[in-house]
């Protein structure tokens, strides 16, 4: 293949610069306000009737896999975890943030779950867990902040039970949210004098490094063919691609009003089946054979 050509010292360089924003990521993920960002901005109450409808569409699947046990890979405060307990299923949550599972403790004692979800700190790059320990495994959002996403891919399958099913939700590089809205805000940006942030293209989707005053994060939008194919030749087979949100356009808004429209837009596109390929957000389901 290419191998050869990208050898030597540009190799060298490429290995550190990445271990380097590696470590870098790790450090920023790791502190605690990055979570409350999230929360603030990914989950609160204007987004609680998509992510109630989703996690029932994603407790159905893994239902229909017989899936009693389940992982939920990256789980931060736990707040998608404790909708799956709600649903019937022993709940593990593992994450590498210690901040992250001292707030998920917290939480899950206000909504009387903590006997139902077990906590372990963990790296989704060496789950500290035996091969096909669980007979589903979840992993919302967190991928895309990966950069050695082929060693967590297949962390994720081996820790899965054959015939278990594995449900990922990532954002997809070929959604009207990518290829039209984000090259739009680019220009605009460009035109306003601000300072882009640093992309590329990768056989993974479009990678985006997002550098901060603590640190950095990468941000990808998947190429969900490419992931598809990957766990397939690891015999973790796609069962259904759904779509979940078509647009993440209420984080760039500032009123209320209009923020609410784009999650009820959200809403009616994952109920009316709108289509996957158009989407932002995708939900899929696998299944491990052999």
């Amino acid at each position: 293949m290419h191998s050869r050509k990208l050898c030597g010292a540009g190799c060298g360089m490429l290995g550190r610069v990445t271990n380097t924003r590696t470590r870098e990521s790790a450090a920023f993920l790791a502190e605690p306000g990055i979570h409350e960002q999230w929360e603030s901005a990914y989950l609160n109450q204007d987004l609680d009737r998509f992510y109630e409808r989703a996690f029932g569409l994603v407790s159905d699947r893994l239902a229909a896999g017989h899936a009693g046990s389940i992982l939920d890979a990256g789980c931060g405060y736990c707040i998608h975890a404790a909708r799956l307990a709600r649903h019937g299923f022993r709940v593990t949550g593992v994450d590498f943030s210690v901040s992250a599972l001292t707030a998920a403790s917290e939480y899950l004692k206000r909504q009387g779950l903590e006997d139902s979800i077990t906590l372990k700190q963990g790296d989704l790059l060496a789950l500290p867990f035996a091969d096909g320990q669980f007979e589903g495994v979840t992993c919302w959002g967190v991928l895309m902040h990966i950069f050695e996403l082929e060693t967590a891919l297949l962390e994720l399958a081996r820790v899965l039970a054959p015939g278990g099913r594995l449900v990922i939700m990532e954002n997809n590089a070929a959604s009207l949210h990518v290829q039209l809205w984000e090259p739009t805000l680019r220009v605009v940006k460009r035109c306003l004098g601000h300072k882009l942030t640093e992309m590329q293209r990768t056989p993974r989707g479009i990678e985006e490094w997002r550098q901060g005053d603590g640190g950095g994060l990468l941000v990808r939008k998947t190429d969900i063919d490419w992931l598809v194919a990957f766990l397939g030749r690891h015999h973790v087979h796609l069962v259904e691609r759904c779509a979940g949100q078509f647009t993440e356009l209420y984080t760039s808004l500032h009123f209320n009003a209009l923020k609410r429209l784009v999650c009820r837009l959200n809403e009616a596109w994952f109920d009316h089946g709108g289509s996957a390929r158009l989407a932002l957000g995708n939900i899929l389901v696998f299944e491990k054979h052999g």
